[in-house]
């Protein structure tokens, strides 16, 4: 009995250590990010284009490795993007498939953490799958990670903070948290406060905290000095707001809290209902705290809204998601609840089976009914996409069929629709700033119908209709070189 003992006691396995733990979790890590890179490659065989602010990231990519950035036009300049397209201007063409790539996988990562934190906070396996169906299907979220947009990759970051907090894993989650403020400039007092709290708890030097936001401020405002001699110059070009925006509207406050109420599904409201009393049932300052960051990010938004930024619903994603994984969570967790109450009527050999079935079924139903709002929208969405991928991708070959890029810029200069200047500047190798939207001779006219119903545009009634050089489906490439007396 005593040999028995003994062998039982030398065969029982150590416990890991803490670098082994570590590194399982580095390994894991790293496969989620393999395969959600791999699956957003699958995605460039779907309709696929950048759209307006990611191609200007691509162009300014391409002017860093040519040490010739100009910034002076275009959207607000975002350093982490910009740091991932000056490598891959490198591979010439490639650059704007890559970058999708880089988008798309954000957002895919966003969705698996959406179901991982969701079922961390209480909502179980019910409320992860009801998360991540909800935030996978949301129309704004498939319209944003399509085109390019890097509002899968902030929340991607967002939720990966909480996921390492949660674990205890403060120096990641900091990190993590900061890449979320390389994005997005409404993270930053999100950012400096977690700084100032882990400085104040002594869980991470100051030099690295201090050392990160410094970092964060000088990649924002240094490259737009170099860019156009202007340190603030995405402050103020974010205020230059298109027609429309929430920003014009009687109360720019109430425009911006009923766009984000439109985002949210009548299921994602029930669920955050359910969430709202899981936190007075257990007490959970957890669940609390981080629905007042989202509320704060909302509020925040609003204020600068109000204040004259353009407040689209793209600003709105962040804190929105963040609200579909607590409204996930709620529902999970009261259905949880319900599923046990079932399960205890049970015998006690059929309530182990027949409950874990229960959780299966009940998963499944909740996930598609968190889904299901957002279904009719999709067709439409798909339509648009498309009719945007092929803009992108008719052009490259109709710049050939008029002579080329240099043939086309030694006739005069580029005009284009207001929406199509990055494109059109990515095309014929110039900054965005060369090409212009109300064409005098000389000038090389890339006349579109930037949507399916649209007028084309621009005007030719300043350059007269001389010589069509190249004409494609989406596309009219009109030439009328020399000056207006030759």
């Amino acid at each position: 009995m005593l040999v028995e003992e003994r062998s039982a006691a030398i065969e029982v396995p150590p416990t890991p250590s803490g670098t082994a733990l570590a590194g399982a979790r580095a390994h894991a890590g790293l496969l989620l990010v393999a395969i959600c890179v791999a699956l957003a490659a699958l995605t460039l065989l779907l309709p696929s284009a950048p759209t307006y602010d990611p191609w200007s990231w691509i162009i300014w990519g391409r002017e860093i490795t040519h040490l010739d950035l100009v910034t002076s036009q275009g959207p607000s300049w975002k350093p982490l993007p910009v740091l991932f397209t000056t490598i891959f201007s490198l591979f010439g063409s490639w650059a704007p498939d890559l970058w999708l790539v880089v988008a798309r996988a954000g957002a895919i990562a966003a969705v698996v953490l959406a179901f991982r934190v969701s079922r961390r906070l209480g909502g179980g396996i019910v409320g992860g799958v009801a998360a991540a169906a909800a935030l996978a299907i949301a129309p704004w979220w498939i319209r944003n990670a399509a085109l390019g947009n890097s509002e899968g990759l902030i929340v991607a970051f967002l939720l990966a903070t909480i996921d390492r907090h949660l674990a205890g894993d403060r120096r990641a989650a900091f990190l993590l948290a900061a890449c979320a403020g390389l994005l997005r400039p409404e993270a930053w007092p999100f950012l400096g406060l977690y700084g100032v709290w882990l400085l104040w708890r002594r869980e991470l030097p100051a030099r690295l905290v201090l050392g990160a936001g410094a970092g964060v401020v000088a990649l924002w405002l240094l490259p737009e000095w170099w860019g156009s001699g202007d340190l603030l110059r995405a402050a103020h070009r974010a205020k230059d707001v298109n027609p429309g925006a929430p920003t014009y509207a009687d109360s720019p406050v109430r425009a911006v809290l009923e766009d984000a109420s439109e985002m949210l599904t009548a299921p994602l409201v029930a669920g955050l209902v359910a969430a709202v009393v899981m936190v007075v049932a257990r007490r959970d300052r957890v669940v609390a705290f981080l629905a007042g960051v989202a509320i704060c990010w909302l509020g925040l938004v609003a204020y600068m809204t109000s204040d004259g930024f353009s407040g689209n619903q793209r600003y709105l994603i962040a804190p929105v998601a963040l609200l579909v994984v607590l409204g996930g969570a709620g529902a999970g967790w009261g259905l949880e609840r319900i599923i046990e109450l079932a399960g205890r009527a049970l015998p006690a050999l059929a309530r182990k089976h027949q409950a874990r079935a229960l959780v299966v079924v009940v998963a499944a139903a909740i996930g598609l009914g968190f889904a299901f709002p957002s279904f009719q929208n999709f067709a439409p969405m798909m339509r648009g996409l498309q009719y945007q991928a092929d803009l992108a991708d008719e052009l490259p070959g109709l710049v050939r069929e008029a002579g080329g890029a240099d043939q086309l810029k030694a006739c005069g200069r580029p005009f284009t629709g207001p929406f199509l200047v990055p494109v059109v500047a990515w095309n014929l190798h110039v900054h965005t700033q060369d090409v212009s939207l109300v064409p005098t001779r000389p000038a090389v006219v890339f006349r579109v119908k930037t949507t399916g119903h649209s007028r084309p545009v621009p005007s030719l009634r300043g350059v007269g209709d001389e010589r069509t050089a190249a004409t494609g489906s989406k596309w009219r490439i009109v030439t009328a070189c020399g000056s207006p007396t030759a």
